[in-house]
């Protein structure tokens, strides 16, 4: 590598990788955003449950939880299949 004006052999910071597959592309940025996604999903069906929960009226225990149940843990399932996806794109 050749530097004219002096400066001999350099390398800029910005530009120096110890890994030499570097891909400064955009995935693991979509990867993160992915991951964000899948968890956003989980807290809304978790906290949709619990809402529900709370602002049911009494009695709340007779056939209300298992469709809460099944709700969460389609929201669940849906959301942890989103963030492994998320986590393979890294």
């Amino acid at each position: 590598m050749t530097v004219h004006d002096g400066l001999g052999d350099m390398i800029l910071a910005g530009v120096a990788h110890n890994n030499p597959n570097y891909d400064p592309g955009w995935v693991s940025f979509f990867a993160a955003l992915v991951v964000l996604a899948g968890c956003v999903i989980v807290l809304a069906g978790v906290l949709a449950a619990i809402t529900t929960w709370r602002s049911a009226e009494e009695p709340r225990h007779r056939g209300q939880w298992r469709v809460l149940l099944g709700t969460t843990g389609c929201f669940t399932i849906a959301g942890l299949a989103i963030t492994g996806f998320g986590v393979w794109l890294y």
